[in-house]
């Protein structure tokens, strides 16, 4: 059971759940606490077929209608033949009536092992859950890589677990995901990624094809936007020797995990009509995308993409981007304010426009986050660091095809954009106070990163820093 706003923060909420076989009656019944459940509301079915297993996965998703901004609600999901599952969520306030705070990681996984245990697993991705309940978020952003199905010999039960690990946070507020490389699972849809758009309902982005795999909602004055960078990625970040080995006529069905260039530009487009238009938008304040592979990075684990320098930070400078929130490297880093390139480079590293780590303007530059410990068993780990700070980047691929998985081609470059990295703590989120009216006609966010070791429940505050513009 998991919940997820629409585009309209304050006014929109669509209720998920998933069944072991077709239900009958799937409702929703909804109300103001002390007021009882007085509005039903039928729930959708969605169903697929999991590639590798055969198994058939039912879900079922209600649009919860006229909601009031900045208010409180019960529900319930029932269908004939269970007993009722109930939840309650906090609407958004509307504007720039008050603060609220939002919470954050990538790369999840699971609590336990199943199946044969090829999937990643910690406990760390069952404690994360409770250190982010406990701050009370008004919503939670899962930066892509969500449970690793695709790497796993029983994907279904992967996702039942990553749900049922989830829900006691997740049926309370939204936990609003972004689709990383490894919730692409070949064989199940042309992309990979019937799976995730089976089990999540998410704002309209305009397209039945390529739904929830990009879209935006707005949250007081933020405008958040998700998107997919398989789409931009040169890196052959999804293939599974696992699903080519087992997958059911895989190559006789032609399927190929590595999607670059899958939308044809679509998304580029939807993204700048996006940008453009919260940044024309006198309501809205800040920009913040949410998406799973990364733009900077000083770790040789993955590195940072190419792609996504060529094709989306150009857009970032142009519309004025505050924040971008991301994942894949199993640590924490932060940026300077970035915006253009360093000077004569051809790697489009891009250039901090100030030093100061501690108080950000964000009218200079985009501010990158890497939140990616939220509970993969493997963390990126302290050999993977340069002395001197070096940027790690995937400039290209070697030769790969279907059935063979291309190599990242990979450099170095210089790294003024970095402001800080936690190399001691891997596990761990950030939390976001967000504040409407701060001093001087000005608008902040404070971010504060929380860190854990391996199998410690004890998520400490290892960085705090904030965000800052003119409001308006």
């Amino acid at each position: 059971l998991h919940l997820q706003f629409g585009a309209d923060a304050g006014h929109e909420m669509a209720v998920s759940w998933a069944a072991p076989r077709r239900v009958n009656r799937p409702v929703v019944r909804l109300g103001r606490p002390g007021h009882g459940l007085g509005t039903r509301v039928p729930a959708e079915e969605r169903v697929y077929t999991e590639a590798l297993t055969g198994e058939t996965v039912y879900t079922y998703h209600a649009v919860l209608p006229r909601l009031s901004p900045d208010s409180r609600y019960d529900y319930q999901v029932e269908h004939r033949g269970a007993a009722p599952l109930a939840g309650s969520f906090r609407t958004a306030p509307t504007g720039r009536s008050k603060g609220f705070r939002f919470t954050s990681f990538g790369d999840q996984a699971i609590p336990a092992k199943v199946g044969q245990g090829l999937g990643p697993a910690t406990p760390n991705a069952g404690y994360i859950v409770d250190a982010v309940d406990r701050l009370d978020p008004l919503f939670h952003l899962l930066n892509g890589d969500l449970c690793y199905a695709n790497v796993s010999d029983a994907p279904v039960e992967t996702w039942r677990s990553f749900f049922a690990n989830n829900q006691r946070s997740a049926s309370r507020r939204p936990w609003m995901p972004c689709s990383g490389n490894h919730e692409n699972e070949v064989g199940n849809g042309p992309e990979g990624y019937l799976s995730y758009q089976t089990r999540f309902t998410l704002p309209s982005n305009g397209s039945r094809e390529f739904a929830g795999n990009w879209y935006s909602f707005t949250v007081g004055p933020i405008r958040v936007i998700s998107i997919n960078n398989d789409d931009v990625c040169l890196q052959d970040g999804a293939f599974s020797a696992y699903r080519r080995d087992n997958v059911p006529g895989y190559q006789a069905k032609g399927y190929d995990p590595y999607i670059r260039g899958y939308s044809h530009g679509a998304q580029k487009a939807w993204l700048e009509r996006e940008l453009r238009a919260a940044s024309h938008d006198r309501d809205i304040d800040w920009i913040i995308v949410c998406m799973h592979q990364v733009a900077m990075s000083s770790a040789h684990f993955n590195g940072a993409d190419l792609g996504i320098r060529q094709e989306f930070l150009p857009l970032f400078d142009k519309y004025g981007v505050d924040l971008v929130v991301a994942g894949h490297e199993h640590h924490f880093e932060r940026t300077f304010p970035v915006r253009g390139v360093l000077p004569g480079s051809s790697l489009f590293t891009p250039a901090p426009q100030a030093t100061d780590a501690s108080v950000i303007d964000t009218t200079k530059g985009t501010v990158h986050m890497i939140i990616g410990g939220g509970g993969h068993s493997s963390a990126t780990p302290g050999s993977a660091f340069d002395n001197p700070h070096d940027g790690v980047l995937i400039y290209d691929v070697g030769p790969g095809d279907p059935m063979n998985q291309r190599a990242s081609l990979t450099t170095t470059e210089p790294a003024p954009w970095s402001a800080y990295r936690d190399l001691q703590r891997p596990y761990g989120f950030a939390s976001f106070d967000f504040e409407p009216h701060a001093p001087g006609g000005h608008t902040e966010i404070t971010v504060t990163h929380y860190g854990a070791d391996l199998g410690s429940a004890d998520y400490q505050e290892l960085d705090r820093f904030v965000l800052r513009k003119p409001r308006g």
